[in-house]
């Protein structure tokens, strides 16, 4: 699978998420497979910026709800898994040295 499938499979994965907690564990999840790829820190942070962009662009297609109640609840997993993606992207890279 490349990035842009598992980004993909990601979006639709949070677009099924029912709570702010089930997202913060899918994004908690991508952030081990990112790590385990070994890639460099310049590939993860545009993974994790493509899939802020997607979340931009799903978060203002909230017709897909039938209700008020479904599109809330999916601004709010929205609006954690950005807050989520902003820690993760602040992290310091494992490969590089300490500074200070």
């Amino acid at each position: 699978m490349t990035l842009d499938e598992y980004r993909g499979t990601l979006i639709e994965r949070l677009r099924a998420c029912q709570d702010t907690a089930e997202a913060r564990d899918l994004l908690a999840e991508a952030n081990l497979v990112l790590a385990n790829t070994r890639m460099n820190r310049m590939t993860r942070d545009r993974f994790w910026e493509t899939l802020e962009e997607d979340l931009d662009a799903a978060g203002t297609d909230l017709t897909l709800f039938k209700d008020h109640k479904g599109a809330a609840a999916f601004a709010a997993v929205v609006a954690a898994a950005r807050a989520r993606i902003a820690r993760y992207r602040a992290q310091p890279d494992e490969d590089s040295p300490p500074t200070g």
